[in-house]
């Protein structure tokens, strides 16, 4: 998923336990921030990874 045109919160809020997306590692900040704000306000866990090399951050569902 790292199409410029996909949107952050829709795409985090639509995901299932155990599921892990993309995004380019531009926008690292709003992922983070977004998973973070998202996770305390919905009752859910998300893990970050960044991946330097791939230039891409990934979030995963995990509760």
């Amino acid at each position: 998923m790292t199409d410029n045109f996909v949107k952050i919160r829709p795409a985090i809020m639509a995901m299932a336990v155990g599921e892990t997306i993309e995004f380019p590692i531009a926008k690292l900040k709003s992922v983070r921030t977004q998973a973070s704000e998202i996770g305390a306000i919905t009752e859910r866990r998300y893990t970050t990874r960044t991946n330097r090399e791939a230039r891409t951050i990934s979030i995963t569902r995990v509760a």
